[in-house]
């Protein structure tokens, strides 16, 4: 549970109810107040953006619009599009998010009511409602479902085109009715959007989505940064080749970007900011987009500049030194000097995430569950949060698919395996693992056929990564598992490329690979759980790199489970067969959770208007403004 460092005591609640927690840094104490993705780590460089973002008409009128706010990245994406088109990249989703809006964004965790149904952490954006069955949006019809979309009128694109109907079918038409998988850009996934038929538009506001069968996760689909693109610059690539990371689009943008470019370079919203330009290596420029919709003279602020730094201790130095106003994705372990700085506010969020250990089941080695099993006990995970978290998150349960916002589908009997080295060392001696006091194997064991076991462990160039790699290999070394080194890790561009590319983890070219995958959407297990472990989501250079199942996971009962999962909308009938899934995970062992991710977020307090997201970072900058 998180801990409340307030006059030195823990204050304990459920790592799977959603609270965010404010870090006053005041007199160098902090004080907890509780009202209340993958996450790539890479390298970074500098942002410029404009105040930006929508929470309805939410306007003070005691708040003085202008100025500007410098926002630090250590993370900078080689494609705007890595935001859950062609990669699933958190920092490039808090770039754009700001500019590119879809049907729904989430609500603020502080907004979150409790005990919330699903539909309560969204916010309408350029629908009107959230659809349900209670509001007859959502209509079920045997095997098949309809879901209408009603959209917001007087909205523009931030080239001048108006916002309608055809922009939703045109999203749909480009994820999958167009191309079905034949899509000539490399998509990351399009799970849930092949559940669509077909989607009429009776008018300008108004779209209906038919799906070939009831598809439960359905308001994932066009909600979010990148939610809905544009039919007027998907024409343009349309009539070309199609694909949108290789086609230019001609763009003019008052006030902002001019010219011909790539839409993995460039971006047209219809967001509270508007992009301006892109640096690579140093910064990417929103401005204010003076025409939002969401009115009240907002976006306050005229500018807001992510800046893209080296690491997260950079960051630390710059709100140090008042270079940066804002910094993303901080570090737990920087929480004590960030408690030390008294004009900065620190706010942690505890993530539907987890930081992991991906298992490559081809692996000679690595495909006897025994092995699998015994690397689960044997690495200390309690002390990894302890010393290198400073407690400030839980080891989540073995298969951790309904954690945090999925909380509602968690398994009451979860698995949580304890370190135990001598059990997983007991099992190894009885599986025929043979502990070596001579030879090339000296030290460590064979397999049952007489192999070295040795193994390779990878992750990003990140040093809290490079930290447990060093307890993690220390503690396979105690039950006689040797990791190899020097360790071999690489920049996230790489970790996560796509395998046409040769990223490390889509073409499967590792035995063990640390990092953070998360929730793509607030409370909806099918956003993790389908994409990673489903056997039609193995990516390949057949089906040209589409999924994110990057350890081989095939097991018919789990496709099932998963499978049925999607078939009803009611919460009851999937919680079901999701516990179904999760105990089959816990004895597939796929992968290793170490601890449920946790965000840490730290701003200059001349910034107000702030509030938390675990989701989508910079989701309400619309409201953010500065302190006269």
């Amino acid at each position: 549970m998180l801990p409340d460092i307030s006059a030195g005591r823990w204050c304990g609640r459920s790592p799977l109810t959603p609270r965010a927690r404010t870090v006053n840094t005041q007199g160098g104490r902090m004080t907890g107040t509780s009202p209340r993705r993958w996450r790539l780590y890479a390298v970074t460089a500098t942002v410029l953006l404009v105040a930006c973002t929508p929470t309805g008409n939410n306007a003070n009128s005691s708040v003085k619009a202008g100025g500007k706010v410098t926002v630090a990245s250590w993370q900078e994406q080689d494609s705007l599009l890595a935001c859950n088109i062609t990669a699933a990249a958190s920092h490039a989703c808090a770039y754009i998010n700001p500019a590119m809006e879809g049907l729904l964004t989430v609500k603020a965790n502080q907004d979150i009511p409790r005990d919330p149904k699903l539909s309560d952490y969204w916010v309408p954006e350029l629908a009107t409602e959230v659809p349900t069955l209670e509001n007859g949006d959502v209509k079920v019809s045997g095997d098949k479902m309809d879901v209408t979309w009603k959209l917001r009128r007087n909205v523009k694109w931030h080239d001048g085109v108006a916002f309608t109907a055809k922009d939703v079918k045109a999203t749909f038409e480009f994820w999958w009715l167009k191309y079905r998988d034949k899509n000539p850009t490399p998509l990351v996934s399009t799970s849930g959007w092949d559940q669509a038929d077909s989607v009429d538009t009776p008018d300008d506001y108004t779209a209906t989505v038919h799906f070939k069968s009831v598809y439960a996760a359905y308001l994932t689909l066009g909600t979010g940064p990148y939610g809905i693109l544009p039919d007027h610059l998907l024409q343009q690539v349309w009539a070309k080749t199609g694909d949108i990371t290789h086609d230019k689009v001609t763009v003019n943008i008052p006030g902002g970007y001019n010219g011909s470019d790539t839409l993995d370079k460039v971006m047209v919203g219809t967001g509270p900011c508007v992009f301006k330009e892109w640096v690579t290596g140093d910064h990417l420029t929103l401005v204010r987009n003076p025409h939002w919709w969401g009115g009240g003279n907002r976006p306050y602020l005229n500018e807001i500049r992510v800046k893209f730094d080296a690491d997260a201790n950079t960051e630390l130095n710059e709100l140090r030194t008042n270079t940066i106003d804002m910094g993303l994705d901080l570090r737990p372990s920087l929480l004590p000097p960030l408690s030390r700085l008294s004009d900065v506010t620190t706010v942690t969020i505890l993530d539907s995430a987890t930081e992991h250990l991906d298992i490559n089941l081809h692996n000679t080695f690595l495909k006897d569950v025994t092995l699998r099993k015994a690397i689960l006990m044997a690495i200390d995970r309690q002390k990894i949060v302890d010393t290198l978290l400073l407690g400030r998150t839980v080891v989540p349960p073995d298969a951790w698919m309904c954690i945090q916002t999925g909380a509602w589908c968690l398994d009451p009997n979860a698995k949580h395996s304890q370190y135990d080295p001598k059990a997983a060392s007991d099992l190894l001696n009885n599986a025929g693992y043979k502990l070596q006091d001579s030879g090339p194997c000296k030290g460590f064991r064979t397999d049952p056929q007489g192999r070295c076991v040795q193994l390779h462990l990878i992750t990003t160039t990140l040093p809290l990564r490079e930290e447990q790699e060093v307890v993690i290999a220390s503690d396979l070394a105690g039950i006689g598992i040797q990791i190899i080194k020097p360790f071999a890790n690489v920049p996230a561009s790489r970790m996560f490329g796509s395998c046409t590319s040769g990223g490390v983890i889509y073409s499967h070219n590792f035995d063990l690979a640390m990092y953070t995958n998360n929730y793509s959407y607030p409370a909806e297990p099918d956003s993790i759980a389908y994409t990673a472990y489903h056997s039609s989501q193995i990516p390949t250079d057949a089906n040209g790199c589409v999924g994110q199942n990057t350890t081989f996971s095939s097991d018919p009962q789990l496709d099932q489970a998963l499978d049925q999962a999607r078939l009803s909308v009611k919460l009851s009938d999937r919680k079901d067969k999701y516990i179904v899934a999760q105990r089959r995970l816990a004895d597939l062992v796929p992968e290793i959770p170490l601890y449920q991710a946790v965000d840490v977020e730290a701003y200059n307090k001349k910034l107000a208007g702030y509030k938390g997201n675990e989701f989508w970072w910079m989701n309400q900058t619309a409201d953010w403004y500065i302190n006269q």
